[in-house]
């Protein structure tokens, strides 16, 4: 009998879930020589990632990860997942070769039309359930997965649509394919919350034209919070994922605590959130002194009272958002390469 679908999670690779650099040519054959066994994960990820994707009595968790990776990095990247204990359903990489020997060079470093088309391509031809995606903001993973969810609640016309991938540089067969897809895609909004691991430190109110949906963090200790919030996630992963970021990766509570004032500061938080782990803090994760210590700190950083939040008005302007973006990268980095 085939386990039912509970829920579907959607992840980058690279700076979401391991600690890499493509920036030069250089960047990415020593990524590429890379035995998997030296590959860092972004700290937190596999704890979380194994808490949301155990199988329950609802059924079982859909994973899929489309990165930038090139092609010929699968058998590597495969073998890391094996050490980590981690089996997606699916796993795209790019075929970056492919694109230089076609002279499709804007493909190389663009990925609006890679990840848009994968994204559309695996919704249709996986399970229908709720989404959640992860990404980071070295690339453009915010913007995409906003209008990928847009998208799916039937909020993008087929102009509009047409409009931004040409706004984007999308390639003709790309582009084509993309609408292709989007005329027979099952629209029904159930892409939920979509999380920006800030890898560059980008200041995550760049982040608020895409409304409350995207969530930039700094941790995945952040993202566990939130799915708590959520109703997700119960206390106990949210503090085995606190537990190993202690013990494998130097954090302190702290620093946790000061994660979590962060949430309550930015308002993807309530302070209902902080009385609701305190009343289910009953936990072995985490030794009873530190759990204690971990909500004192946050309830002496929480404010005093929660302030309203500001009615969302989407979706974005995603042409105006293309142009600013565009205007950022040519203003730092007039030159760019390849990667």
């Amino acid at each position: 009998m085939t386990d039912s679908i509970r829920h579907i999670y959607r992840w980058d690779l690279d700076k979401t879930y391991l600690r890499t650099d493509f920036d030069t040519i250089r960047d990415l054959v020593r990524t590429a020589l890379q035995r998997p066994e030296d590959k860092v994960n972004v700290p937190g990820v596999v704890t979380l990632l194994k808490e949301l994707t155990h199988h329950t009595d609802d059924g079982r968790a859909y994973l899929t990860f489309i990165s930038g990776s090139p092609t010929q990095m699968r058998a590597k990247l495969e073998a890391k997942f094996a050490l980590d204990g981690i089996e997606p359903d699916v796993f795209i990489l790019k075929p970056t070769l492919q694109n230089i020997l076609k002279g499709r060079f804007r493909a190389i470093r663009g990925q609006v039309g890679y990840k848009l088309d994968n994204l559309l391509k695996v919704r249709h031809e996986g399970p229908v359930a709720g989404e959640t995606l992860f990404g980071d903001d070295a690339e453009q993973d915010a913007f995409i997965y906003s209008l990928y969810a847009d998208l799916a609640a039937g909020l993008i016309d087929r102009d509009l649509l047409f409009a931004i991938l040409d706004e984007a540089g999308v390639y003709a067969p790309t582009r084509a394919s993309i609408l292709e897809r989007f005329q027979s895609m099952r629209k029904d909004a159930n892409v939920g919350r979509i999380f920006i691991h800030l890898d560059r430190h980008t200041a995550p109110g760049r982040f608020l034209v895409f409304g409350p949906r995207v969530v930039p963090i700094t941790n995945y200790f952040q993202a566990a919070l939130v799915l708590f919030a959520d109703g997700v996630l119960d206390v106990e992963p949210v503090y085995r994922v606190a537990a190993g970021m202690i013990r494998n990766h130097g954090y302190g509570i702290p620093q946790l605590a000061n994660s979590f004032q962060d949430l309550l500061r930015r308002r993807h938080l309530g302070r209902d959130v902080v009385d609701r782990l305190a009343t289910a803090a009953a936990t072995d994760a985490l030794p009873s002194g530190l759990a204690d210590e971990f909500l004192i700190r946050v309830r002496a950083l929480a404010p005093r009272q929660s302030r309203p939040t500001t009615a969302w008005e989407g979706p974005p302007d995603y042409l105006a958002v293309l142009k600013a973006d565009q205007k950022l990268r040519e203003k730092i980095d007039p030159e760019p390469g390849l990667f």
